[in-house]
């Protein structure tokens, strides 16, 4: 070994500074015969070693990655794009719910529809999200980033593209994404330069080669459009969110099925669907459909209201108002989404409360309860949204009532079920009625169901059905709508992040193209820099704990000092520091020269002493060797 600090003097018996060390040192079988024989009082802690011990785990991968693995499925890398061929390349949002983002490339200019961020799943503890890799746009003309909506998985990742493309990349998006846009950038310092406003079935060009239409879709949040995107090589639509709504709501503009059916009437070579909802069966309700299920709730009710809804849920916010100030009652806004979502709102002119219906919280504490409602963020069960903090009493604003009503007027995303029932319980537990999307219609989702898929797709009459947006089991469920309306496997396109499908005016193909997909992480203020690896030291660290192991070198002699965190201390476990300890000092005097270097042997320290803890204690911590 080259480096010195482990080289050169005698080592004597080696002294732990962590805790005292202890004596009468037993063999493993005499500690299994002990444990075994001993009796312990009530509530006592204790080691408790089975006849057949715990088999080392796995190293940990997600099942994603396993499959991955398994399948082995061949990326190549991406050739020069040829000349008149339209690249249609989903940068995110074909794997998951989120990271919505899809390219379309034609001779040297790249269109952007989307840019969105996707929450962290349940192994990428303390991730705030992921972002779509955007490596395959460098060095290339973008000529524009189209928004369908304002929601957050379609607009999150703007301000970290923005960092990468630049403040004056051109960027378009109706009026409510537009000013969503424009506040997030103000508040990071970042003002768009050249973010411009869009209108509903007004086409605008994009480059030399791309014309756009946004048309309007019925979804949960306002201005939400689909886009028809005429090329060289043919017209493509894109849906963005979607649902066909059967009675809209009277100030909202609804989907024009005769527009739809004059696009198709046209020509269209693909037709890019959201797949978030389209593996359900029957339709979409409509958001109209929702008010009775509210009034009714209202009409019960005789204490305070509380509802709990996603703040981008605009319609529903709106109808909450609305039913409030029929039932004489003031509303409470609180969540700082919230705020934001409903400021912007009112400012559009979408929601038109009465003056004095909202109010504080300080004014609300003076009315009787059954004059007050609030309207809060935590549907999800969020640690420290407004609804938790008021359920755990840690709200600044106001605390929960055994008399209150509590309304989840939205449905549980994949993955929450968890914290949702965690939050019922709490609330339950102290009186509240609770009312919930499952036991009666107060929730209308946002997105189309199969057999409104199914309609979609024979007003457009595509060449090609292309399902998006959603996770797997959601895309493969849209592709099957496409083939009970007609559609061969070869006319459907079912692809993954980063895949390339080429159209040429005559034809296309899906290739075994990738441009870079790498996970992409926001965490803390980095981005990129949480790597698999260190989410996956992150799970053995939630599982084992970690123990830092410290070598000192002084004339004469090593020191050793064990530190744990997340784990029982090794105190605990007669004669285990020793052991390690003479491990070390073993391999210290008599296998120093076997090491190619310094990270060669903490290496395998580590390696060794997780062992010895394994097989004490059956816990495989991380081990930080650290030579000083």
């Amino acid at each position: 070994m080259t480096n010195e600090s482990l080289e050169g003097n005698p080592i004597p018996k080696p002294r732990p500074t962590s805790a005292p060390k202890k004596s009468g040192y037993y063999a493993k079988t005499d500690r299994r015969s002990e444990a075994g024989g001993k009796k312990y009082e009530p509530g006592a802690s204790f080691v408790s070693i089975p006849k057949f011990k715990n088999k080392r785990s796995f190293p940990f991968v997600t099942p994603a990655m396993a499959l991955k693995t398994f399948l082995g499925q061949e990326e190549l890398k991406p050739t020069p794009t040829p000349q008149d061929v339209l690249r249609i390349i989903p940068l995110g949002g074909v794997e998951q719910v989120g990271l919505n983002c899809t390219a379309f490339e034609y001779n040297g200019e790249v269109l952007i529809i989307d840019m969105g961020i996707q929450f962290a799943d349940q192994y990428q503890h303390g991730v705030n999200g992921s972002i779509p890799d955007l490596a395959y746009l460098k060095g290339k003309n973008v000529v524009g980033i189209v928004i369908t909506h304002g929601h957050i998985d379609h607009i999150g990742a703007i301000p970290f593209a923005v960092k990468q493309l630049g403040r004056n990349i051109p960027m378009y998006a109706t009026s409510m994404a537009y000013e969503l846009i424009a506040m997030k950038q103000g508040e990071n310092g970042e003002p768009m330069t050249n973010l411009e406003r869009i209108t509903r079935n007004a086409s605008f060009s994009l480059g030399t080669h791309f014309q756009i239409m946004p048309f309007t879709v019925d979804h949960s949040i306002p201005d939400s459009v689909g886009m028809l995107i005429e090329t060289p090589v043919g017209r493509f639509v894109h849906t963005g969110d979607w649902k066909f709504d059967a009675n809209p709501l009277p100030y909202r503009p609804s989907t024009d099925f005769n527009l739809l059916e004059s696009i198709g009437n046209r020509g269209v070579r693909a037709l890019l669907s959201d797949s978030t909802n389209a593996h359900l069966p029957g339709s979409s309700i409509s958001e109209s459909d929702v008010i009775g299920s509210i009034e009714e709730i209202f009409k019960k009710s005789e204490n305070r209201i509380i509802t709990a809804t996603f703040s981008s849920i605009i319609d529903r916010v709106m109808l909450i108002i609305a039913t409030a100030e029929k039932f004489d009652r003031k509303i409470v806004l609180l969540g700082r989404g919230m705020n934001n979502y409903m400021d912007i709102a009112f400012k559009l002119g979408y929601a038109k409360p009465k003056p004095g219906t909202i109010i504080s919280m300080e004014e609300a504490n003076r009315l009787p309860d059954n004059k007050v409602t609030i309207c809060c963020t935590g549907a999800q069960g969020e640690r420290y949204a407004a609804l938790m903090r008021i359920a755990t009493g840690e709200s600044k604003d106001t605390a929960l009532r055994p008399s209150d009503t509590v309304v989840f007027s939205s449905s549980v995303i994949p993955g929450n079920e968890r914290n949702v029932q965690g939050l019922f319980d709490i609330i339950m537990a102290q009186g509240p009625r609770i009312y919930q999307y499952k036991e009666s219609e107060i929730h209308a989702g946002g997105h189309a169901r199969a057999e409104d898929t199914k309609k979609m797709i024979s007003l457009i009459r595509p060449e090609v059905y292309m399902p998006i947006y959603g996770y797997p089991h959601m895309i493969y469920g849209n592709a099957k709508n496409a083939y009970e309306v007609g559609y061969t496997k070869d006319r459907v396109i079912i692809s993954r992040n980063g895949q390339i499908i080429e159209f040429t005016k005559d034809d296309f193909r899906i290739t075994d193209m990738f441009v870079s997909h790498r996970l992409l992480t926001v965490d803390g203020y980095t981005v990129g820099m949480t790597t698999e690896k260190e989410i996956h030291d992150r799970e053995q660290l939630r599982q084992n704990g970690v123990v830092a192991v410290s070598i000192a070198k002084k004339p004469g002699e090593y020191l050793f000092k064990l530190d744990l965190a997340g784990m029982a201390q090794l105190d605990n476990f007669p004669g285990l520091e020793e052991r390690i300890y003479e491990f070390l000092q073993v391999t210290l005097k008599n296998e120093i020269q076997r090491f190619s270097g310094v990270g060669d042997f903490k290496a395998y320290a580590a390696k060794k002493v997780q062992d010895f803890i394994f097989e004490e204690i059956g816990k495989e911590p991380v081990v930080l060797v650290l030579v000083h």
